[in-house]
């Protein structure tokens, strides 16, 4: 008993040693990790989602194009007690963007070499100009990055300190369309039905987004705001096929060549998107418009080959641009 007493009691002085010894780390007191105390270093960062990149698109024949990409930020409690000027560069890093991908001109961007956050704000939006005459159908990347701070008493984050641009030509049928159609669910018609029936006759409209100068990918605007089929349930109220959505491959005469998943073909869940060679599957200059007709394919929940779970038949019909 004694024994296990003593070893309970050298256990309590090893953790106050090893919690003192954290409290005294001056890697947290110069707040490089550890929590952070905004007043006492003020953050600038590139706000950005967990990806740090957004994907931009425009026509090679745009000239040199203006575009702001987001904004300079101060994380701190209390906006800027002064003007606060941030130095920003653009950046080929491998360590950002990785050693493989096709790398963007560094002399066909202007990047600001300064931005000033001004006293009393938060932030401060970020342009830079483009020339798009060197854009291709594939992406090319460029890393926009904050490189240091005038004023004193500020730090750059580690999490946030850059933000990637993947740039590629425009796909010349991307934009903003009016989806109608029908979508057949093989095993029972009635339990899912297309999108465009719970909207009773009102325009569904949905995105078509450049992969690349072939390639549409389909976005859901109105119901997941997601990469992802939405639906109809049979019973009431929408939801969409998980890890699947379609992307439209088209030839240099605007034939439907090819319908894939951008999940994998097939995605984790088994779904894959084929063409339907039955169908139109070909865009018409006068209206246009696209007609495509195709299947969702899965053999975990259908055994019989070939494995077709929905059947869509649609028309795009263009809208406008993104």
């Amino acid at each position: 008993m004694k024994r296990n007493i003593y070893r309970l009691i050298m256990s309590a002085l090893l953790v106050s040693v090893g919690l003192t010894s954290c409290l005294n780390d001056d890697m947290i007191d110069d707040q490089k990790y550890g929590l952070i105390n905004l007043n006492a270093n003020k953050i600038i960062e590139i706000p950005a989602d967990a990806s740090h990149e957004i994907s931009m698109t425009f026509k090679p024949t745009d000239g040199l194009k203006e575009v702001v990409i987001g904004e300079v930020r101060l994380a701190a409690e209390s906006p800027a007690a002064e003007d606060v000027v941030v130095n920003l560069t653009a950046s080929k890093s491998a360590e950002i963007l990785g050693a493989s991908v096709a790398l963007f001109p560094l002399n066909k961007i202007q990047v600001p070499a300064s931005v000033t956050i001004p006293k009393g704000q938060r932030s401060i939006p970020l342009a830079v100009k483009i020339s798009t005459e060197v854009l291709t159908d594939n992406p090319q990347y460029i890393a926009v990055s904050v490189a240091t701070v005038n004023n004193s008493g500020y730090i750059i984050s580690g999490n946030f300190g850059h933000l990637t641009l993947n740039l590629k030509a425009k796909n010349k049928y991307e934009g903003r369309y009016v989806l109608t159609g029908k979508m057949d669910y093989l095993p029972n018609l009635a339990s899912y039905l297309h999108i465009t029936t719970a909207f009773e006759g009102e325009p569904y409209t949905v995105q078509l987004k450049t992969v690349n100068g072939r390639k549409l990918k389909f976005y859901d605007e109105l119901t997941r705001e997601d990469y992802l089929y939405p639906m109809a349930v049979g019973g009431g109220g929408t939801s969409a096929w998980g890890s699947f959505c379609p992307i439209f491959e088209f030839d240099d005469n605007g034939n439907v060549v090819a319908v894939t998943n951008s999940y994998g073909q097939p995605a984790s869940n088994t779904r894959s998107a084929v063409l339907d060679p039955a169908g139109v599957n070909k865009y018409d200059a006068a209206t246009k418009s696209f007609q495509v007709s195709y299947y969702m394919v899965q053999p975990s929940a259908v055994a019989t080959a070939p494995h077709y779970r929905c059947h869509m038949v649609e028309t795009y019909t263009f809208k406008e641009n993104l």
